[in-house]
């Protein structure tokens, strides 16, 4: 069970917080419909809500943990993303268009990392605090490197 080395929370946008009240869209509608009775369109429309609901609920990222051995990505419930520090090339500011697996949770690169993996897609958060978090993840990497030097 790996420590806690730092905590942080994303940082979302106004533009990321409007396409997250998308869903009160299909909930006046659905109140529309059963208004004017149209109730397998009011269906469609609750039903609607509650998927964007649970998809949003399950992808949108909750806190950013720099672990003694990984970053992990806390999702919603029991979902998380974890990149083992064994895998990462490098963290840092993002360099013009990044492509890759977005948890960023805003739409400008100002508060945005990029987390280069030695296998597979880079990852893209947004953390409330970039200089922290890296400073951070740079302290527990150097950390998890004494102890975990591979002899060749």
């Amino acid at each position: 069970m790996d420590a806690v080395v730092y905590e942080d929370t994303p940082r979302y946008d106004v533009w990321l917080k409007s396409i997250m009240l998308l869903p009160v869209f299909f909930i006046i509608a659905g109140i529309y419909y059963v208004i004017i009775a149209e109730v397998a369109a009011a269906i469609a429309m609750f039903a609607t809500t509650i998927l964007m609901g649970a998809v949003y609920w399950a992808i949108f990222p909750r806190k950013y943990l720099i672990l003694e051995s990984k970053i992990r990505i806390v999702l919603g419930g029991p979902f998380s993303f974890n990149i083992p520090f064994d895998n990462l090339e490098t963290a840092r500011e993002p360099e013009g268009p990044t492509f890759g697996i977005n948890f960023a949770t805003a739409f400008l690169s100002k508060n945005a990392v990029e987390i280069v993996r030695k296998k597979g897609l880079n990852v893209n958060i947004t953390p409330s605090n970039r200089e922290l978090f890296l400073e951070n993840l740079n302290k527990a990497l150097n950390s998890w490197g004494r102890y975990n030097t591979k002899v060749v």
